[in-house]
């Protein structure tokens, strides 16, 4: 009975071992030269990335509207490897943008804002949590790397 006990510890522990050294494998495909000069200005350039690269799951989900107008205020976009893209502009202050990442580290998300923030104007911080601009108030994109029980994800708003 022991002798039993002693394999089933070890081999629960081993897929143990099998199922964390997984967790954040998954590496984001790297954008070539032309597609990033080619969408630089457009401020799509994101959802243009994951449908080229990664491949969209569903149509964009419209989560709300404007009181006075048929626009969408928020939409949330999902795409395989369980990626999730989501545009909130409700607020009047601006628009905030979350992308979830489950199961990418959080270098692959570093190299993430790089292909699509890097600016002269911006900085990170000591542990690259957060790239903003050098000054802090100034006009510019603010990009938070975050971390929940799902995964790493980016949070961010650009503007004044």
């Amino acid at each position: 009975m022991e002798t039993t006990f002693k394999i089933l510890l070890i081999f629960f522990l081993g897929f143990q071992i099998k199922l964390v050294a997984q967790i954040g494998s998954n590496k984001l495909p790297i954008p070539d030269k032309i597609f990033l000069e080619s969408v630089n200005s457009s401020e799509d350039a994101e959802i243009i990335y994951f449908k080229k690269y990664i491949g969209e799951i569903s149509k964009p989900k419209l989560i709300k509207r404007y009181i006075d107008s048929q626009k969408a205020c928020k939409m949330v976009y999902s795409f395989r490897n369980g990626i999730q893209y989501t545009k909130d502009e409700c607020s009047e202050v601006g628009s905030i943008v979350t992308i979830t990442f489950p199961n990418y580290r959080k270098d692959e998300l570093i190299k993430y804002i790089e292909w699509f923030f890097k600016s002269e104007w911006n900085v990170w911080n000591k542990n690259k949590s957060h790239y903003q601009p050098k000054e802090d108030g100034y006009a510019g994109c603010y990009i938070e790397i975050k971390q929940n029980k799902k995964g790493f994800y980016i949070e961010y708003y650009c503007g004044c």
